[in-house]
């Protein structure tokens, strides 16, 4: 059975460490959270978006699809909004079901600490084995590295987790 997966950026998944300790000479030791408001923000949401993406019913004749989507919005009242395909996947069938996808979220909080909107990005891999999912796992990871280096507005961007790998 194909498993619907999505994965964030390296960064993102780097930022969601869990706390620790660091030492400073005779002093007591400080803790280091790197749970910041916005990656909890982008946990939360990627939960939804979890929930939502297990809705895809893929055709029983072609099954579901091995790609990568991205899939940009902003939040405005609750609500995705302006939910476009940033990085096609190459199928078609699977791009409009991460949009309808994303337009499904309901009662998304604001993003913590941003006045203005904010872009945030929904990282999605389809995939139907092990293989497939470290090949595009791999391809995304590089895809964001490069957008993270990058200078301006799209290291502003907050990228979603959502998903697990293939068991097995």
């Amino acid at each position: 059975m194909r498993k619907i997966l999505a994965t964030a950026a390296a960064a993102i998944l780097m930022t969601g460490a869990a706390p620790t300790i660091a030492k400073q000479d005779k002093n007591e030791p400080i803790l280091v959270d790197a749970v910041t408001p916005s990656v909890q923000w982008a946990s939360d949401v990627s939960v939804d978006l979890d929930r939502e993406l297990l809705r895809i019913r893929p055709s029983a004749r072609t099954g579901m699809p091995n790609g990568l989507v991205q899939v940009r919005f902003e939040v405005q009242d609750g609500k995705a909004v302006n939910a476009r395909v940033f990085h096609r996947s190459g199928d078609s069938w699977l791009d409009r079901q991460a949009v309808r996808s994303i337009e499904r979220l309901a009662d998304i909080p604001d993003v913590p600490g941003v006045g203005d909107v904010r872009t945030v990005q929904a990282n999605i891999i389809t995939a139907s084995s092990e293989n497939a999912y470290r090949v595009l796992s791999a391809r995304l990871v590089d895809m964001e590295e490069a957008r993270m280096a990058s200078s301006g507005a799209e290291r502003t961007v907050i990228a979603l987790n959502a998903g697990t790998p293939p068991a097995g």
